[in-house]
């Protein structure tokens, strides 16, 4: 059997032993080590938009300039090479980096490699972890370590996470820190009861056991909660911005206050003190864009430290010193203190009794589902730009949508709480990132079609307001369905038309008729402001057996003689109705709502409907008089229903049956039954949200069965793994609830469930949102929500957005399921990663376009077993990919799918043989066999480490992912000697 080959993929730098944990200031045994550590937070934007805040430009919204700041830190550290300085967002010191001189540059290189500047996080932005999938989370670490290995390489690897921001923390969210290699994970925001409780306890310190589905120490991870947030503490900022008395050591001056001012600080250094378990206090020297003037707060830090420890000499218990989170960690880790463990997550968030910030889960959902679709898109071109071996001369391309992505990650982007002009801004870079991306798509899968001929290739961005200028126009097309997943799917494909009398004829590569039908499309849908479109129907076809890692196309022709299906249509007549296919059926009651589902024969008591909450208004000034707003989700009465009898269409036809349903001018539903199907859609439009009673409004959709869950119910955490949820309940302190309804909210990113011994219903979601089980049966998603008074966390600005002079109106997808949780996340997966439509007009008829280009491909071998996928296939130098292989199923979730998968690589690819690998950590820049994580002294029991894998044979345990650095050469050309053992 062959062996994997060691393979770099980055020109590597002469290992430098006095960066990392070697070059850390030596702590105390008997003293309280005092770590000071300047950091600046800097928001990849959120007042501001990123070129603002990295310009210093509009700073009447915001004082606040990046590039200076690292301009100012780097002349400090120049200058004194005890001082020490900590960056996280690489987005902006890759913007600084660029505009560098040669001279300056080396000089940076020589701080990162004696560990005056460190790298900590080192992801492209710093990551929201509600609102976020798993699979942008890890890009977008991938590409920030990217950025700084080739500029640094090991010195500039980061090796602790740093989450200081973000408004609750997910459990996936340190599992992948784990996976990366970190040693640890520092917290600045946390619930304030359970803050209150860990300070009393000296828990602020713990073991996150970070999967419930791996009993190794690979998913362990040390984490910190930082006492006063991230800020410095008070009295005690120095920078421009600040309003703190400097550090006057002057005894000749009238405003000497050295005395005072270190007794002060002492005097906080014992309080912060009792909360901690070790000789080592971590003091976050910094905030939101602090180190504009560097000079002015290391000058100040410099008198602090030094007084310090002039008190040794009198008997004083502290020694200060500039450090970073890291050192600080390693000090913790020499103590050999026992730890205690955390199972759960820190969702949800509140920093007040009546301040949950459960509203961000939901806020802006229009750039939540456009975050949802970059991510789509940016895996199909990333596959596409590998399988078709473009020139990497096409890279930055590439690079424009993975930056914009990790851009979108950011806990101020796709949470929805950043004002509306950095919203927008947001929408344009994402959408230039998939224009640039589109044209690496339109050629790598031109080039897979016909290599010697071009084939012009369209998308059709606006689909999901059924809306796509070739259907509409053109007489005959090509649409082409692209599947990124490693499995055969079947893929309904709906065509907006003009004209529903017109007949089509749809032929598959085989020249095969597909059944067609047409359906109407709702008025609902042809009124939504900005719809530029005459669509009033849509041709729909089912394309079945789209191939993994490949495409399927179809030929479509308007035919006089085709059979196409003209849906039947009619009003609901108020009597119960059955509609769907004989394994899947709704059922109506007499009012037009949902009352039922037939699954199989067997009947299941499930009604939906909407309503809405209204939104809390206060002054702020108290806790008690907290508005709802951006961030916080706060109630002032109980749900209020939209219609009890909606306007209902019913549309049946042989490929798909649907239920128009109009609950209100700005509230209407289609619920969906696909012959053949084992789920129900419901497609939800919600808005304009009406205001003239000025009252903002949060929108639920809500699904209610018979199903005794007792108050309990499983979230996914980023898309991966379930969590369970307990109504009025904390695992790890005694919880007081005075929002019982937003202190069950909990982030939903992919689907949410409840169960009992009989039944199971899960409701998938296609962007993320929040959601509750707050009833037996029930599962409530919160869809929309608008807003007139801000909740004073920030933004300055009501969360009510509007576009094309209206309410903003939303658009997306539920997904009835009433399967187990195996069967729920294979959908999911289908949903994540959806097959992407390309369209060609052509005049050429059926005959010529199947002899002129290739009509179905698969960029694998053979499709792969259910519970496998491939996470990444992607170009990462001219001659390597990243693979990433990953098991999809929990370990107790099905009898089959949840067993061990094994991946052989050698009959991976269709077209290439892989002939050179080397297993990384989950970031691509360390090898497995290099990482050699700190361990922790803690009561878990762990069964012995993975093993690395050794050959071609990839074997997966449930939810494992494995990541390679991989060459492959096509097979036309493949010499089999290039395989080579170690």
């Amino acid at each position: 059997m062959s062996r994997f080959i060691l393979l770099y993929a980055f020109m590597p730098f002469a290992l430098v032993k006095s960066c990392g944990y070697e070059n850390c200031p030596k702590a105390s045994p008997t003293l309280i080590n005092l770590h000071f550590v300047p950091h600046t937070h800097d928001d990849v934007g959120w007042l501001k938009t990123p070129d603002q805040y990295y310009y210093g430009v509009k700073n009447n919204i915001q004082d606040a300039g990046v590039q200076y700041i690292l301009d100012t830190v780097v002349q400090e550290l120049l200058h004194d090479s005890n001082k020490r300085f900590i960056y996280v967002e690489t987005a902006f010191f890759w913007d600084w980096w660029q505009e560098q001189h040669d001279a300056l540059r080396h000089k940076v290189k020589r701080l990162v490699n004696n560990g005056q500047l460190e790298f900590i996080g080192g992801a492209w932005s710093m990551n929201d972890e509600a609102a976020t999938h798993y699979h942008s989370i890890i890009d977008q670490f991938t590409w920030g370590f990217r950025r700084l290995n080739e500029t640094f390489g090991i010195c500039g690897r980061p090796r602790v996470g740093w989450q200081i921001d973000p408004f609750g923390h997910s459990r996936e969210n340190a599992a992948i820190m784990a996976k990366l290699g970190f040693d640890g994970l520092f917290l600045g925001r946390i619930d304030w009861q359970d803050k209150t409780y860990r300070k009393a306890n000296k828990t602020m310190e713990m073991v996150w056991k970070t999967s419930q589905n791996d009993d190794t120490d690979a998913t362990n991870l040390f984490t910190a909660v930082l006492y006063n947030t991230y800020s410095a503490p008070p009295g005690f900022c120095f920078d421009v911005n600040c309003h703190d008395e400097p550090i006057i050591d002057n005894v000749k001056s009238p405003e000497y206050n050295v005395e005072r001012k270190i007794s002060t600080f002492l005097d906080l250094m014992k309080e912060y003190s009792k909360s901690y378990a070790t000789n080592n206090i971590l003091i976050t020297m910094g905030d939101d864009f602090m180190y504009m003037n560097a000079h002015m707060y290391y000058k100040n830090m410099d008198k602090l430290i030094k007084h310090i420890n002039e008190l040794q000499g009198s008997g004083s218990p502290f020694k200060a010193f500039y450090s970073t989170p890291s050192c600080y960690l390693k000090s913790v880790n020499e103590a050999k203190v026992h730890l205690p463990i955390k199972y759960d997550d820190f969702f949800p968030y509140s920093s007040d009794p009546n301040a949950f910030w459960t509203g961000y889960f939901t806020s802006r959902p229009t750039i939540k589902g456009f975050e949802r679709l970059g991510n789509n898109f940016l895996q199909v071109c990333k596959q596409l730009f590998s399988l078709s071996q473009l020139k990497y001369q096409m890279i930055n391309k590439l690079t424009s949508l993975r930056e914009a992505m990790g851009v979108m990650q950011h806990h101020d982007a796709v949470t929805g709480t950043e004002k509306q002009h950095v919203a927008s801004e947001y929408a344009r870079i994402l959408t230039k990132g998939i224009q640039d991306c589109e044209e690496i798509t339109k050629k790598g899968l031109g080039k897979l079609m016909n290599p010697d001929e071009k084939v012009k290739l369209e998308m059709c961005l606006q689909l999901n307001i059924s809306s796509c200028a070739v259907s509409e126009i053109e007489d005959s097309f090509v649409v082409t369905l692209y599947n990124p997943l490693s499995r055969f799917v079947n893929h309904l494909v709906r065509l907006p038309i003009t004209n529903p009398k017109e007949k089509y004829s749809v032929k598959c590569p085989m020249g095969k008729e597909q059944d067609t039908q047409i359906v109407p499309i709702p008025t609902s849908v042809t009124e939504i402001p900005g719809r530029n479109s005459q669509a009033v129907a849509e041709l729909v076809f089912l394309a079945k057996g789209v191939p993994p890692l490949g495409f399927k196309s179809f030929y479509v022709m308007k035919n006089s003689d085709a059979t196409t299906f003209n849906s039947h249509v009619f009003h609901h007549s108020r009597q119960s109705i059955e509609i769907g296919y004989d394994n899947l059926k709704v059922i109506l009651n007499s009012k037009g709502n949902l009352k039922g589902v037939r699954k199989d024969n067997v009947l299941h008591s499930i009604s939906n409907n909407f309503g809405y909450y209204i939104g809390a208004v206060g002054n702020n000034e108290v806790v008690q008089n907290r508005s709802s707003g951006a961030y916080i989700f706060r109630p002032e009465s109980k749900l209020i229903p939209i219609a009890i009898k909606p306007i209902t269409k019913i549309v049946k036809g042989p490929i798909v049956s649907e239920i128009h349903q109009k609950q209100s001018d700005w509230v209407s539903q289609i619920i969906r039954v696909i012959k053949g199907s084992d789920h129900v859609e419901f497609q939800w439009l919600v808005g304009p949200i009406p205001i003239d009673d000025d009252k903002g409004k949060e929108i639920i959709s809500m699904y209610q069965s018979e199903i005794q869950n007792g108050g309990q119910f499983y979230t996914d955490s980023n898309g991966r793994e379930s969590l369970l949820r307990t109504l009025n309940h904390r695992n790890t302190w005694p919880v007081i609830l005075e929002e019982p309804i937003a202190g069950n909210y909990y982030p939903v990113t992919t689907r949410i469930s409840v169960q009992d011994q009989n039944q199971y219903m899960s409701v998938i979601t296609d962007r993320s949102e929040g959601g509750s089980s707050l009833k037996d049966g029930l599962i409530e998603l919160m869809v929309h929500r608008r807003l007139l008074h801000d909740d004073a966390f920030g933004v300055g600005e009501a969360l009510n957005e509007t576009a094309f002079g209206e309410g903003l109106v939303a658009r997306g997808t539920h997904i009835l399921m009433l399967e187990n949780n195996a069967k729920a996340r294979m959908l999911v997966q289908e949903k994540v990663l959806n097959s992407w439509l390309f369209f060609t007009p052509t005049k050429m008829n059926f005959e010529t376009w199947q002899a002129a280009y290739k009509m179905e491909y698969s960029g694998l071998e053979s499709a792969l077993p259910d519970n496998v996928q491939i996470l990444t296939l992607e170009p990462w130098t001219a001659t390597t990919h990243i693979l990433r292989l990953e098991h999809i199923i929990e370990k107790n979730d099905d009898p089959e799918l949840s067993k061990q998968a094994t991946v052989n690589l050698n009959k991976l690819f269709s077209n290439f043989v892989v002939t050179k690998a080397e297993e990384m950590m989950l970031g691509a820049n360390l090898k497995v066999v290099e990482s050699q994580r700190l361990q922790w002294l803690t009561d878990l029991k762990l069964q012995k480490t993975q093993e690395l894998s050794k050959d071609f044979n990839i074997v997966l345990d449930p939810m494992q992912i494995k990541t390679f650095i991989i060459e492959m050469h096509p097979k036309v050309h493949f010499d089999p000697n290039h395989i080579r053992s170690m």
